[in-house]
């Protein structure tokens, strides 16, 4: 018997409870938590007792990938900040999709890029065809348990089918006899349609968790060997010279670029006093966010022109090579440009969460570059994609570290207390993770200002958590504790009687209300998105 024939009953079983499982935690208002920590142990657990149903072990490749899933999951429990919850997430989502891209399999280390692409798309598609992925069970051999067994399934199926057939004449008779008699109508409504929209919110959450689940458990417990050797994309073997003089095109541009932006790439804040209507925001804007994200297209094209160079002699492949050194080289002046804008930029008005992030997206950047050039370069292009993962695993890692909103706390508090320019609106804004440092310097701060801070954080963690426990994470209720410490009834009447009226105060920027958990990940990732673009580009 299949692998796939002994799995299916029970990996389809396993989706189901994780379904209902999801419909109990997930449907929460508020920032995932608790919530998602304990749902995803749960999911590792079911894992793993499927894992054991195999005659072939797991390869440690997929412990430690889904061990770092679990590790990212977890750190929900650490900060308050929506942006940081995004990246946890999707790092988890990541990671689960490389541990089921060749089911157990170990490949990651030693994958190429079109490699991990061709993996998530069977991820994908198996987790959207859901329990159709496993296809139909193959015929089990009868002895007395196994005809038992398969009686009682028989049994199951029937009822099932006559039930599905009745439903069109079940609807419409009930309907008639509803409306012929207002008795027998209440009755029918108090036991079959009482708070059904609850009931269908309800079943539509599982179905869906239930249903994604299935299709991941296929591609992780099953593998497609076969189909996946085939899918290969053959290099087009362009001629070697063809691909040099390509990138020297690109090179010839970025000199120029450069020769004739010098002054302007490197002038700094001398330049922004002489040149009339330049302010730091225009600089910086065309000094970080062109600039990097010219650098950030020009590293596939790399590895593009690498793939598709035909394999010659040696001297052919060097010229190559060394002509993606210069641009590499080039790519390093530009990116030393943003980095310094970006320098000049918070010096002039101060530390934001997504300037933060560009950052740490620049130092990335950077290590990604240096990474191309020790693998790509040296010829070893099958261990560029597993640096380059790292990377942004590291990043994700060094943002909760670094604690983006206690940072920015500090950074913006000190420049408040020195008098320089600083944004207060946005600092009231800020997510639970900064409620220690504001409330440590709040006396600190201009009179009116600390009016303001403390009622906004009177405002935002003076009762209990929306959600309850399962939204429960360790920046929150360490707020929650220091401002009903700190933050006592004299501080609170000074506060009422201040002429700052709390409308005045910026709204909350924690996520809306939503039921389902997926809406949380899309909505955050693309409303982050959308307001980092147009604080950019405004």
């Amino acid at each position: 018997m299949s692998v796939r024939t002994e799995l299916r009953s029970s990996a389809l079983l396993w989706a189901l409870s994780l379904g209902g499982l999801a419909d109990l935690l997930l449907r929460a208002e508020g920032r995932p938590g608790l919530n998602v920590v304990l749902w995803a142990l749960a999911g590792v657990g079911v894992l793993v007792m499927l894992l054991r149903q195999r005659t072939e072990g797991a390869s440690r490749e997929t412990h430690w990938l889904v061990g770092g899933a679990l590790g990212a999951t977890s750190l929900l429990l650490l900060r308050d900040a929506e942006a940081l919850a995004v990246f946890s997430l999707l790092t988890a989502v990541v990671l689960l999709v490389l541990a089921a891209g060749r089911a157990t399999a170990a490949w990651v280390q030693n994958a190429q890029p079109s490699d991990a692409a061709f993996a998530a798309v069977r991820v994908g598609l198996l987790c959207a065809a859901g329990p159709f992925g496993w296809g139909r069970a193959a015929p089990r051999e009868r002895g007395e348990d196994a005809s038992s067994a398969e009686g009682l399934r028989q049994t199951a199926r029937t009822i099932l089918r006559g039930t599905l057939m009745a439903l069109p004449a079940l609807l419409l008779l009930s309907a008639l006899l509803m409306s012929a008699d207002p008795v027998f109508e209440r009755v029918l409504k108090g036991l079959l349609f009482t708070d059904i929209e609850s009931t269908l919110e309800h079943a539509l959450v599982i179905a869906i968790i239930a249903w994604g689940t299935a299709g991941f458990l296929r591609a992780i417990l099953v593998r497609d060997d076969a189909l996946m050797s085939r899918l290969r994309v053959p290099a087009p073997a362009f001629a070697v010279a063809e691909v040099t003089v390509a990138l020297w095109m690109l090179n010839l541009l970025f000199i120029a670029f450069m020769v004739v932006q010098l002054r302007y790439l490197f002038g700094g804040a001398s330049l922004v006093e002489v040149t009339a209507g330049l302010s730091y925001a225009d600089y910086a804007r065309h000094g970080f966010f062109e600039l990097v994200a010219s650098a950030a297209l020009v590293v596939p094209m790399l590895l593009l022109a690498d793939w598709a160079a035909a394999p010659q002699s040696s001297r052919g492949r060097s010229v190559l090579r060394g002509t993606m050194l210069v641009l590499v080289l080039l790519l390093m002046g530009v990116i030393a440009s943003a980095a310094y804008r970006m320098r000049l930029y918070q010096a002039a008005y101060g530390l934001t969460e997504l300037r933060l992030y560009v950052s740490v997206g620049i130092v990335g950047l950077t290590a990604v570059l240096g990474w191309l050039v020790f693998t790509v370069l040296r010829g070893h292009r099958e261990r560029f994609a597993f640096g380059v993962m790292m990377t942004g695993l590291a990043c994700v890692v060094t943002l909760h570290l670094i604690n983006p909103h206690a940072l920015v706390a500090r950074v913006n508090i000190a420049r408040a207390i020195a008098g320089a320019t600083y944004d207060g609106e946005y600092l009231r804004t800020l997510s639970a993770d900064a409620v220690p440092v504001l409330l440590a310097r709040l006396d600190e701060l201009p009179v009116e200002e600390r009016l303001r801070v403390a009622s906004r954080l009177e405002e935002r963690w003076g009762g209990e958590r929306r959600g309850g426990w399962r939204t429960w994470n360790l920046s929150d209720a360490r707020a929650r504790r220091l401002v009903a410490e700190r933050l006592g009834s004299a501080q609170r009447t000074a506060v009422a009687r201040t002429s700052v009226p709390l409308s005045s105060v910026p709204g909350d920027t924690v996520l809306n209300t939503v039921p389902y958990f997926c809406t949380f990940v899309c909505n955050s990732a693309s409303r982050w998105s959308l307001s980092s673009l147009s604080t950019v580009i405004s």
